[in-house]
């Protein structure tokens, strides 16, 4: 027999929807916020108590003036759980992404206070991720969600914060179709590589490939030759996720490089 400790939750996320959504936006309790106009501390729902708080201050807002409109544009309203319309995971990543950017902005206030409920909700949210094999990372001021990936965690010490935060903008998944964001970002990662990593001298071929995708498959230069410009969008973002991962291999492999190169001095101080 196994002990509670061994049991596994299988993940559901039209479950795990409705429990945050019970919590977040039913539940009347769930922060103490200050009431500007009354000058006294009020408990609210959550979304209620962040909309009168800090949503207008949110920088991320575009032209939304509330956080119901956001919730609304993101594809969460009432229709999910009144009418058993189906959660797709798309929408589900962009509700747990809107949260944990509130969660956010309550951190940096003094105005609003959550309490235990609201934070043990939020604080299952990386638990949600794990099992539907995506992460939160933090990306200068926000939140994004994005495909775990060993081959990237691999080198984020190995760049400067901004390349870092290319490589993960790379994964978020809202960019999985993305072909122009796509080119945007390669076409930032072949920069630095070209500007601090001689590929060439220690792989000639590796060089050679990611120079074909980035210099004649649309990411540095439009598409003049063929067969480049007979390609679907399809296949040219199955090409740029090719690129991705030999950039990674590129990055990691002239670290490692650093790594032998820092091994022999050792050794030769030593004689």
């Amino acid at each position: 027999m196994k002990s509670i400790f061994e049991l596994e939750n299988r993940l559901d996320i039209e479950q795990e929807f409705v429990r945050l959504y019970n919590v977040l936006q039913r539940q009347k309790d769930t922060v103490l916020y200050d009431d500007n106009v009354y000058g006294v501390r009020e408990f609210a729902k959550f979304f209620e108590g962040i909309d009168n708080t800090v949503f207008l201050e949110w920088k991320y807002r575009d032209t939304f003036l509330n956080v119901y409109e956001y919730l609304d544009f993101i594809g969460v309203n009432d229709n999910l759980t009144s009418y058993n319309k189906e959660l797709y995971e798309e929408i589900f990543l962009y509700y747990l992404e809107f949260i944990l950017n509130m969660k956010l902005l309550v951190d940096n206030s003094n105005s609003i206070e959550l309490m235990p409920i609201a934070t043990a909700a939020i604080e299952n949210i990386p638990i949600i991720l794990e099992k539907m094999n995506y992460k939160a990372e933090k990306v200068e001021d926000k939140i994004i969600i994005s495909k775990r990936d060993a081959d990237i965690d691999s080198v984020l010490e190995c760049v400067p914060e901004n390349i870092s935060n290319v490589l993960l903008e790379y994964n978020d998944f809202r960019n999985k179709d993305d072909i122009k964001e796509k080119q945007k970002l390669l076409k930032a990662i072949d920069l630095y590589i070209e500007n601090n990593i001689k590929v060439r001298l220690f792989d000639v071929e590796l060089d050679n490939s990611i120079g074909t995708i980035v210099n004649k498959m649309g990411v540095n230069h439009p598409i003049k030759d063929e067969p480049y410009k007979s390609f679907t969008e399809e296949q040219l973002i199955e090409w740029y996720d090719k690129c991705f991962l030999m950039m990674l291999h590129a990055i990691r492999t002239a670290e490692i490089n650093k790594i032998k190169t820092e091994r022999k001095e050792l050794v030769s101080a030593k004689t």
